[in-house]
Formats: structure tokens, sequence, C-alpha cells
């Protein structure tokens, strides 16, 4: 057997085993940083979830990144060109991305997501029409769980063009009442009415003594209407709702306890009288 045959088969052969070795080794160094990444999330940031669920996307770009530089290297050592290499790399990424287009936008609204800190982890937002706590955060959607404990999986490319409101952030709520009294209620009654509104809400300890607003707002047609504007401590919807109730309650008693009338649609009958 030719000796040069032998020689160039076991160099085939060498090298075939220094790329797998490279190979293998690139990819696992790729996986230990990986892991060391995602230690140092989970220790420096409190709700990590949403940067975890970028990790293993990353993790495969970078391998598949590795993978091509390697495939290219190898193929220009044995004389291929590398502009037909990278063209026909180009080709067959566009017929993928054409075909995932939707899962790629999806990728891009997650990153956006996470670039412009829109919302977090268990923030209670609104997107389009859709109002609830924010349960999950992955590369392809975001869940949100409504307040009647529904789970609605909204697509990130829909979540990255849509107006959302975290409400969240809001650092105080206003309540804004019309409380309507009857027409027959006297003067001094009014007058008493509006001082109830007004010292139910500077009583209570959770609504903010600012900007508060009581005032004889307009006559209806069945109704003197007093307007009532007050500011909460709070942002959730649950603390929210639960002060207007305490307020709104604590005014209906106080109006019950001075004879107060709550006034509601209604309709006078006058009946001319003929003297003939």
């Amino acid at each position: 057997m030719n000796v040069s045959f032998i020689d160039k088969h076991i160099g085939i052969l060498v090298e075939f085993t220094v790329i797998i070795l490279v190979t293998f080794l690139s990819l696992k160094v790729i996986d230990f940083l990986d892991k060391k990444i995602r230690k140092n999330i989970l220790a420096k940031h409190e709700n990590s979830s949403r940067l975890l669920s970028f990790c293993p996307i990353l993790n495969k770009f970078i391998k598949a990144l590795v993978l091509f530089i390697i495939i290219a290297s190898v193929m220009q050592a044995h004389g291929y060109s590398m502009t037909s290499l990278v063209a026909g790399f180009g080709i067959a990424g566009m017929a993928v991305s054409f075909a995932a287009k939707e899962s790629i936008a999806n990728i891009f609204g997650s990153i956006s997501i996470l670039y412009d800190k829109v919302f977090d982890l268990g923030d209670y937002i609104k997107i389009n029409d859709v109002e609830g706590f924010v349960s999950d955060i992955s590369l392809r959607s975001t869940k949100i769980k409504t307040l009647d404990n529904s789970i609605i999986t909204i697509p990130n490319n829909i979540v990255a063009n849509a107006i959302v409101v975290n409400y969240s952030l809001i650092k105080k709520r206003r309540i804004v009442e019309i409380i309507g009294i009857t027409y027959g209620t006297s003067n001094e009654k009014i007058d008493k009415a509006i001082e109830i509104i007004k010292s139910v809400i500077r009583d209570n300890d959770e609504v903010l003594t600012n900007d508060n607003l009581v005032f004889l707002e307009k006559l209806n047609s069945s109704s003197i209407d007093i307007h009532m504007e007050a500011y909460i401590n709070y942002g959730d919807l649950t603390n929210f709702r639960r002060v207007r109730q305490d307020v709104i309650k604590e005014v209906v008693k106080q109006f019950r306890q001075e004879g107060i009338d709550f006034a509601f649609p209604s309709q006078s009958l006058y009946i001319e009288k003929n003297e003939n």
C-alpha cells in the first residue's frame, strides 16, 4: 500500500478528530458560561424568571455561531469559497425566517419587553382589552391571569405593539363618585351632605389629604348631584376597590343617620285643576 495514501488518511482522521474535539470543548464552554450567567441572575435579581427565559435562545444562538465559524474555517482550509458558503447560508436563513416569521417576531417582542421594562411578573396590567396580573413571560408569549382566574395568552409581538397600561406602577389612584340627593332636601341638609362627604374622606387614613374635592356639581333631571373626588395611597386594584367601598359605605351610613335621602331616577306628574 502506498505510504503517502496512508499518511493522507491518517492526516484526515487526525484533522477530523481535532475538529470534533474543538467543537465539543467549545459547546461545553458555552454551557458552562450559561450556567454561570444563570446563577448570577438568580443571585442578583429577585424577580429573575423573565431574564432566565432569554438564556436558552442566547445559548442556542452562540452555539450556532460557533458551529458556523468552525464549518466555515474547515471549508476555507480545503479550498471552498467563503462567498458561496455565506450566500448559501443567507438563502437558507431567508427561507427559515420566512417560514418562522411569527416566532421571530415573538422573540423580538420579548426582547422589546425586557429592554423597555414595560412590566414584570405579578404586575397588574391592561393590554388592549385584556386586564389582569402577569403570571408568566416567555420567549413566545405573555400570560395574563384575569380577576376571574382565567389565563389569557398573548403573543409577544402583539404585546410589543399594543398600548400597555401598568397599574402596578401607579403610586396613587383617584376615587370619583357622583352622589345624588333628592330635590326635597333642605338647604341646611345639602350643606350637611357636603360636610359629611368631606369629613369621611378626611377621616380615612388611607385617603391622601391633598387634592380632594367635594362640591355641588349640577342640578340633574331627578337629583342634586354632589361631586366627590379623592386620591388613595394605593396603585393596585384590590386596595382601590376596598378603600372606595369603605368611603361609600361610611357616606351612606352618615346620610341615613342625618335623614338625607339619596335620589333615584323618577318623574313627577303635575295635574292642572280646572275650576270651570
